[in-house]
């Protein structure tokens, strides 16, 4: 189509020519005419031009810089940690320990004769939940935490972005239910099968469960089953060496599924978000997608 301004030149051109020919009342109406018709085509255009994406590169900056914290790495982590113990009062980890305490309440009825079905040392059974010691080394917090811290350095020294997420978040449920576990400890106050105190949750599950959770979540059940399966084997050796109750390690269990959990929830978010700019005549957003 012709530019409303290109015919307006000519229509002048040729009423100048012919002097008269045209009258200057109708050759005004002719150029408001043409100038409402290729306004209202331009217009046209622009409702019929679909929403323009911006560059992917500028999207994924400014997406990148969404998920961006803030501050330094030390900070960052001090505020994890810090939000892991607010996060005890949501509903993830209320229904988490809510269940764990059901669990134990059950498993209390049952202390008494699991105590004294495995304390022959002779038995089959109790030598092989208690694996030579090994679940009483592999649970002690001890080694969890320094292998937490060692693992993360080196993933750090290595450059794997995995592993040191996955450190990373294991330290933290390490601290989360070694501190959680304690508050139960003192709170209960419960004897142990031997009479020792402190009996209530089971630190070693606690310690393990966390463990497994974290292993899951970043590498599968591949890796995931393993861990459990050592958790639990962890947890059984403790009743069959008289440590502790086996209400005290399902709730422990509980303690480091929760802890587990609790560390890894932002990761969790970060993958079943996505965020993308778009771009439109006029405007523009942002869709958050699940």
């Amino acid at each position: 189509m012709i530019p409303a301004r290109v015919i307006v030149t000519k229509m002048k051109a040729k009423a100048c020519s012919r002097r008269g020919s045209v009258s200057r009342k109708g050759l005004w109406l002719a150029l408001v005419l043409l100038a409402s018709v290729d306004a209202r085509a331009q217009q046209d255009g622009q409702r019929s031009a679909p929403p323009l994406d911006l560059a992917p590169s500028v999207a994924a900056q400014a997406s990148a810089n969404l998920d961006t914290p803030e501050g330094s790495a030390a900070g960052r982590f001090v505020r994890d940690v810090g939000g892991d113990y607010l996060y005890i009062a949501s509903w993830e980890s209320v229904a988490w320990y809510g269940g764990g305490a059901a669990a134990a309440g059950l498993m209390h009825l049952a202390d008494e004769s699991l105590r004294q079905a495995t304390q022959d040392p002779d038995a089959t059974v109790t030598r092989a939940l208690e694996a030579g010691g090994t679940g009483a080394t592999y649970g002690n917090l001890g080694l969890q935490i320094p292998l937490a811290i060692g693992w993360w350095a080196f993933s750090h020294a290595v450059d794997s972005a995995r592993g040191a997420s996955a450190s990373r978040d294991l330290v933290r449920a390490q601290i989360n239910a070694l501190s959680w576990t304690y508050v139960f400890k003192y709170a209960a106050d419960r004897t142990r099968p031997n009479g020792d105190p402190r009996s209530f949750p089971s630190g070693h599950s606690s310690a393990v469960f966390a463990t497994a959770t974290v292993l899951e979540h970043y590498y599968g059940w591949k890796v995931g089953v393993p861990a459990m399966a050592a958790a639990a084997l962890t947890g059984a050796s403790r009743v069959t060496v008289n440590k502790h109750w086996a209400s005290d390690v399902v709730f422990g269990a509980f303690v480091g599924l929760a802890a587990g959990r609790t560390a890894t929830r932002q990761d969790r978010r970060r993958q079943r978000t996505t965020t993308r700019l778009f771009a439109t005549p006029g405007g523009g957003g942002v869709t958050v997608t699940w």
